[in-house]
């Protein structure tokens, strides 16, 4: 029974790898239809969060959003759940148990933006310029990471006329912020 399990980990970790450089490999050529819609992001966290209520729930994490007003932006709600899902993902594996993930999110007349941040170790400073590397594996990534997750955030989030920076919050923890503009910067 055990090893059947094993099997089953192993079997969803190789399809979610082969679906994710599918994925990079339709941005990367152009081929990635990506829509232009009103992304309520309310609902964009709520559904990237989906896939990591019960690994947060079993770590004892509690995930804490605050929104200011009810911030959107255009973009494609589908391939950005994706993006979103990575960078939370990414800071869960980071936080410790009975730590807390936190996303703030507000809009003004230039962007909206998408904070994400944890009160885990923080981001190793040799890591910070590498994070968004494509195969980059940082010095605290487990042994189940392939290197490509904040990669492929990075990418659907340029592509959607978007930035994202990762750093360090003085007080610990990482720090991720995305926006995405308002016009063409």
């Amino acid at each position: 029974f055990k090893l059947v399990k094993e099997a089953e980990a192993l079997l969803a970790r190789i399809e979610w790898l082969i679906s994710a450089l599918l994925k990079i490999s339709k941005l990367d050529s152009g081929t990635a239809k990506l829509t232009s819609e009103t992304v309520n992001v309310k609902a964009l966290v709520q559904r990237a969060a989906a896939s990591i209520t019960i690994p947060m729930e079993l770590r004892g994490q509690q995930l804490i959003t605050l929104f200011d007003g009810d911030p959107a932006f255009k973009g494609d709600l589908q391939w950005t759940v994706e993006a979103v899902e990575n960078i939370l993902k990414n800071c869960m594996e980071h936080t410790p148990q009975g730590g807390a993930i936190t996303v703030k999110a507000g809009e003004n007349a230039i962007f909206t933006e998408i904070v994400i941040s944890d009160n885990g170790k923080g981001i190793d400073k040799e890591d910070l310029p590498h994070l968004f590397d494509r195969f980059y594996k940082g010095k605290n990534s487990g042994n189940q990471s392939f290197g490509i997750g904040l990669a492929l955030a990075r990418m659907i989030i340029v592509s959607q006329n978007g930035t994202i920076k990762a750093e360090n919050n003085p007080k610990g923890g990482a720090i991720f912020t995305i926006r995405f503009y308002k016009s063409v910067v």
